[in-house]
């Protein structure tokens, strides 16, 4: 350290007092360490960046201290070996942060190691400022090309998982191969089995959707199959085609399979393995080339096992198979999604609304039960309804189950949901990430969230990295 006079006044002698208060004052971590490692000096950010705590690191040898411990590869202790300066940046070595450290020796007349003056850095808010200008010029990109075609079929997402399903979505489309969709309500089953038929070979042939589970039992049979004319009290005269000869040529696409009555899915199985039809009431079969792609919300595994489902129509169908996550799971698709329905409703009705930030915000942070779909009526409802051209709060101030989820999640009575008809080992990992993900936002250190989740320190760094935790980078 260099001290340097002002001119006008006389040479100032600074005491060890105010040199430490000057020490403390740098908004960067310091830590000092002599020739043979012994830590002689330290500060609060260094505590603060790292979430060590003083009695890790004061008093202590820090090489021993590294061997230890997670750290053992520190940059101090490499220049104090190479009696070189070393820079190096650490991600996810402090849960949640990334942090850059430069290590400097300062040597003696002799040439050894008198002192090493280690600098740490938090990189994490940069790094977070360019992942979200990266996402903010992703969200603008989609914007500007749901402007341009409003019929664009590609995905509204910037989420890995998402955009790996429709990746994967668009290698299969060209094939006629049996798909089965899985995944809460509302979170876009039908946007996938779509965009799989419009991307593929039969995208000039129809797509004909059929809820399996809104159409009486009693029906089902004639409005798959159709019927010849007198097949039954109330026929056409001249009979009807059902929605698979409908289909023809094209897709049809079977949401809710989970609700097809038991005594219809052996008709279904032949379909699908002979490519035939028989009408009710017919004697003889029709040939129809159809793509099925199904979709449920409900686990078919466990309606096989419990007889509710058969299960060689199970393995018929399960032959490529998407789980789409709700969207509480991948909060980072909120926004893009908003901005589309927001363009697609302000051209529909003729306005120019837009969201504050306060709004996005809020949105962001909801739970969103009801998925895309919930999401999606509430922006045509907050359009419709609201004044003025910027949406604010007020502008969902009526949605009494928005706010009631919002101020649990807002008093950090974090809601840890899972599948009720998930495996159990399945279910015991979504809840370890769920916890895990909770205390990541309220704890900076590994050694604070082992506390408030008793686990040990290195349970939990194995346990974030296994769960691909480290994205997420905590409040202070």
């Amino acid at each position: 350290m260099t001290l340097v006079s002002p001119p006008t006044s006389q040479n100032i002698n600074l005491t060890f007092e105010e040199i430490s208060a000057a020490f403390e004052q740098s908004y960067d971590g310091i830590l000092v360490l002599d020739g043979n490692a012994d830590v002689v000096l330290v500060n609060d950010a260094y505590f603060r960046i790292t979430g060590l705590g003083r009695k890790d690191v004061e008093g202590k040898n820090f090489r021993e201290f590294a061997q230890n411990s997670p750290y053992k590869k520190t940059a101090c202790i490499e220049a104090l070996d190479t009696k070189r300066p070393v820079t190096r940046t650490h991600v996810n070595l402090f849960p949640g942060k990334v942090v850059m450290v430069t290590a400097k020796p300062i040597l003696d007349e002799n040439g050894r190691v008198r002192l090493v003056i280690g600098n740490c850095r938090d990189m994490s808010e940069m790094v977070q400022l360019r992942e979200q200008l990266e996402r903010a010029q992703e969200i603008e990109e989609l914007y500007y090309k749901s402007l341009e075609d409003p019929k664009a079929t590609a995905p509204v997402a910037v989420s890995s998982r998402i955009n790996e399903i429709f990746h994967a979505a668009a290698k299969v489309s060209n094939v006629d191969i049996t798909v089965l969709i899985t995944g809460e309500s509302g979170v876009g089953k039908e946007v996938l089995a779509r965009y799989i038929h419009e991307n593929g070979s039969r995208r000039e042939a129809p797509f004909v959707a059929i809820n399996c589970g809104a159409i009486p039992d009693t029906l089902l049979e004639s409005e798959f199959f159709g019927y010849v004319g007198g097949a039954f009290t109330g026929a056409l005269k001249h009979g009807k085609k059902g929605l698979f000869e409908t289909a023809d040529g094209g897709t049809i696409f079977l949401d809710e399979i989970g609700d097809l009555p038991f005594s219809l899915q052996a008709k279904l199985l032949r379909a699908l393995d002979t490519g035939e039809i028989t009408r009710v009431g017919a004697n003889s079969p029709t040939l129809v080339n159809v793509r099925i792609i199904a979709a449920t919300n409900k686990d078919l595994g466990k309606m096989v096992y419990e007889s509710r489902f058969r299960e060689d129509l199970y393995y018929r169908l399960d032959v490529i198979h998407f789980h789409i996550p709700p969207l509480r799971e991948r909060p980072e698709d909120i926004r893009p999604l908003c901005m589309y329905f927001l363009n697609e409703y302000n051209r529909r009705y003729g306005q120019n609304k837009r969201l504050s930030l306060e709004v996005q915000k809020a949105l962001e942070s909801y739970i969103w039960p009801g998925n895309v779909r919930q999401l999606k009526h509430m922006l045509e409802r907050m359009v419709v309804l609201s004044d003025g051209e910027q949406l604010e709060l007020s502008s969902i101030s009526d949605d009494g189950d928005f706010w009631r989820h919002k101020n649990l999640t807002d008093a950090s009575v974090d809601m840890i949901m899972v599948n009720r008809f998930s495996p159990i080992p399945q279910a015991i990992e979504e809840v370890e990430k769920q916890i895990l993900s909770h205390a990541m936002k309220f704890h900076s250190s590994s050694r604070q969230i082992a506390k408030s989740t008793g686990l040990d320190q290195t349970t939990v760094l194995r346990k974030i990295k296994k769960y691909g935790l480290h994205q997420i980078l905590p409040r202070k």
